[in-house]
């Protein structure tokens, strides 16, 4: 099923993707009206419409109901990419603040890491998702920290809070970091995609048995169902990675928090 992934044009802008598709799926539904034009004599049809347009309404409303659900998914994963980026860039800046509560080197050598870390995530990690390469679970900056931390020893009660505070802060940054890592490994299954075409190819050819008196009116009729569905399934393809694309979640949170702190670094 590989060659049904859509991973291929996420390097062409969507609208350039979106013609294309909407033009064969058009192109493609014209001809088969035409086809069935020549293979079945209008009469033929004409007598059998209603019995089919019972049939073709089934078929409509079942594959309308599966691209409305596939296209759910797809806006349901969007958003807890989205989430979960947001919740990183929160997570960093709160380790960032709880460092002031220590005393230097210990609290510029929990800064300098928490700043290589979301620096990295914005220049490496960023642009990797964004070619659908891997991006390593593990994080240097993420483990050094982790490391520095638990091998602190506040002296008095209220240090040992704040350390605390601070052991909790990183595990919630690990959390949501393996919560984007996997937002951007999943994608809608090779097989969802075969149904989607197939489903579409199959519903746009059933149509064709459907006999109009007109032949412009009917293939416009075929015209607009199929560039609908392509519609939809252009939607899917954007939504389906989230962080590939020309709508891909932005490194907006991560800049932000990273200005922030470049700015509290600059007035100390």
């Amino acid at each position: 099923m590989r060659f049904m992934s859509p991973d291929m044009v996420f390097q062409y802008p969507i609208w350039a993707i979106g013609l294309l598709l909407v033009a064969a799926a058009v192109f493609g539904a014209v001809l088969l009206e035409l086809c069935a034009r020549r293979l079945l004599p209008i009469e033929l049809r004409q007598r059998h419409n209603d019995v089919t347009a019972a049939i073709f309404s089934i078929i409509g409303v079942t594959y309308a109901v599966l691209l409305a659900f596939v296209a759910m998914l797809a806006w349901e994963g969007f958003n807890k990419a989205k989430a979960a980026s947001y919740a990183e860039a929160a997570v960093i800046g709160d380790v960032y603040n709880l460092s002031a509560g220590f005393a230097d080197p210990e609290k510029t050598s929990i800064r300098n890491e928490i700043f290589g870390y979301a620096r990295r995530v914005v220049t490496v990690e960023w642009p990797a998702q964004a070619e659908g390469r891997m991006v390593d679970q593990d994080s240097i900056y993420l483990n050094g920290l982790n490391k520095m931390v638990l091998a602190l020893h506040p002296p008095g009660q209220a240090d040992g809070g704040l350390h605390s505070l601070l052991i909790q802060a990183i595990e919630r940054l690990s959390d949501a970091r393996q919560e984007r890592l996997l937002a951007a490994q999943t994608t809608i299954p090779g097989i969802v995609w075969f149904v989607l075409i197939a489903g579409g190819a199959l519903t746009v050819a059933f149509g064709s048995f459907l006999g109009a008196p007109s032949l412009g009116m009917q293939l416009a009729m075929s015209a607009v169902l199929a560039a609908s569905g392509a519609l939809v399934l252009i939607l899917i393809i954007a939504l389906s990675n989230p962080f590939r694309g020309d709508f891909r979640v932005s490194t907006a949170p991560f800049e932000h928090v990273l200005s922030r702190m470049e700015a509290t670094a600059g007035q100390q």
